[in-house]
């Protein structure tokens, strides 16, 4: 069968943007064997784990090495309370974004996006593609405040369905950090889901920062002022600034 919803990546790597860190989780490089059965495990040691339920479903999740390796997610034909999989975070650690990367074109073959359950903190939220993918293999999750648990479930009904996960992609924070927004004494962007332009709270000598790490864009903004970011991917970015003497970050989401 085909595919479904997956987070970003072919190898585990971190990429830190301040005090932000996404690291690539890939199912197929931790040495499951075939058809093993998965459970609980750590995706970074002390900081982030994951925990895969069976729930109502007939099978288990379970980790099979065809199609590129992954974690099999299988429905409960009767109610759609089938497997779960959770991202869990340890400790002060915080997560601000989740992408879970699938084999194929989210969608098709009965996976409509609608038949999975997605979960920010126990709340459940709407599903949402990646923008960046033009595949549509990678489904999104943005926490609005920093979150100690994303999780998504296989809720398909009325016929057998599987969510496979290949890999993920979790951007998370260590204490007070660049997504930590709900703490940070000063504003520096008004609106941050972004569509041409964004909106500046206050005067300060900016920079734009990608998931990657890498300086997209810098400005001196004013006080009510805007910025045109319309030349810039869709996606995830930090935009960073000092304000008052404070450094400030906020996470910004572009349409």
């Amino acid at each position: 069968m085909k595919k479904i919803f997956t987070i970003l990546a072919v190898s585990a790597l971190a990429i830190t943007a301040q005090a932000q860190t996404t690291f690539t989780y890939v199912w197929n490089n931790q040495g499951f064997a075939n058809a093993q059965d998965i459970t609980t495990g750590n995706i970074v040691a002390g900081k982030l784990t994951y925990d895969v339920q069976k729930n109502g479903a007939s099978n288990g999740p379970k980790f099979y090495t065809a199609g590129g390796g992954a974690l099999r997610m299988y429905s409960n034909n009767a109610d759609g309370n089938g497997n779960s999989l959770a991202i869990v975070a340890v400790g002060t650690t915080k997560i601000s974004s989740v992408k879970i990367k699938t084999p194929g074109t989210l969608g098709a073959d009965n996976y409509a996006p609608t038949t999975a359950v997605v979960k920010v903190d126990g709340v459940v939220v709407p599903t949402v593609y990646d923008p960046a993918d033009a595949t549509n293999a990678t489904y999104l999750i943005v926490a609005a405040t920093p979150a100690s648990n994303v999780s998504i479930q296989n809720g398909q009904t009325g016929t057998s369905a599987q969510i496979r996960v290949l890999s993920m992609d979790v951007t998370y924070t260590d204490g007070l950090s660049v997504a930590d927004f709900s703490k940070a004494k000063v504003s520096l962007v008004k609106n941050t889901v972004v569509g041409e332009a964004i909106a500046f709270a206050n005067a300060a000598d900016i920079q734009i920062i990608n998931t990657a790490g890498q300086v997209v864009k810098t400005a001196k903004v004013t006080e009510g002022s805007t910025l045109n970011v319309s030349s810039l991917a869709k996606g995830v970015y930090i935009v960073t600034g000092t304000v008052n003497g404070e450094k400030v970050s906020q996470k910004v989401i572009k349409n």
